[in-house]
């Protein structure tokens, strides 16, 4: 039942891209329309309507707690877990000066905590509803909110980016995507800049992508377009398309060589490193 309910409202509040949850004109609309005062709120509560952002799951003791209990434990939750993110593995790559580029920031929660260690935050997403949010709760003088599209990262000057980087996003992506990302990132990124991008590596127990495209099934076919799905992909995936986009593949590590704890589940996943050909890889492993 939760399924078919978590289902039905992505259909209500997705956009017209792929993926773009909370993305709905009716949501960013609501928003830019609502008294200052009240739009933190509302922010809040549009987030709740999604459990790629909000989930109730998240903790046992959510169960029983109000709305507006739960959407502010979630919001505690999602910025101390973001921190500590940038905290124990950010930070070991970027500089006062860096430019930088989030993609995929949903709400925001990783920008704002990156946003006080460098001179710019580019943080993009799909979704209008996630960036409108991400401006409400997580506003920086240095961050700026874009669309992950063309007309977004034109703001971005070519060979000005020291850092991308990409954490709870790619393993939700489809291929084409990922092609799109990298050569977004082989634009945009200096010669000597480096690319963190947080990856599922292929796992017997998660279906691959053809996989979910055979499934002709109503249900499969709806989890497909507006289902949050995981698409596990073997590390010479990434090394070609790196080769075909003009970066290379500099290193892959498990996430629990730099977390402390599993106080998320990226502790179980791994991190490819991409940089520009001219790089020399054993200074960044």
């Amino acid at each position: 039942m939760n399924r078919i309910l978590n289902l039905a409202r992505a259909i209500l509040t997705t956009g017209r891209d792929p993926q773009s949850f909370i993305g709905a004109r009716w949501l960013v609309l609501s928003l830019r329309v609502t008294p200052k005062p009240l739009r933190r709120k509302l922010a809040l509560w549009i987030l709740s309507l999604s459990p790629h952002y909000f989930h109730r799951e998240a903790h046992s003791d959510y169960r029983n707690l109000s709305l507006n209990q739960f959407v502010e434990a979630e919001y505690r939750r999602n910025r101390s877990s973001r921190a500590m993110i940038c905290d124990q593995l950010l930070l070991r790559y970027v500089k006062p000066d860096d430019e930088v580029l989030d993609f995929g920031c949903g709400p925001g929660f990783l920008a704002r905590a990156v946003a006080p260690h460098v001179r710019t935050v580019f943080a993009s997403d799909i979704s209008p509803g996630a960036l409108e949010c991400a401006r409400t709760i997580n506003h920086a003088d240095n961050i700026r909110y874009i669309y992950s599209g063309e007309s977004g990262f034109e703001q971005i000057r070519d060979s000005s980016l020291d850092l991308i980087y990409s954490i709870a996003v790619i393993q939700h992506l489809r291929e084409s995507v990922i092609e799109y990302l990298f050569s977004v990132a082989s634009k945009k990124l200096r010669r000597g800049g480096l690319c963190l991008f947080q990856v599922q590596l292929e796992n017997d127990q998660l279906k691959k992508e053809n996989e979910w495209v055979q499934d002709k099934s109503p249900i499969g076919i709806l989890r497909l377009k507006y289902g949050l799905n995981f698409f596990p992909r073997g590390e010479e995936f990434f090394r070609k398309l790196a080769a075909q986009t003009g970066l290379a593949l500099v290193a892959v590590h498990s996430l629990s060589d730099f977390l402390t704890s599993p106080f998320d589940d990226l502790y179980y996943q791994h991190l490819i490193i991409l940089g520009k050909p001219s790089i020399d890889s054993e200074s960044v492993q």
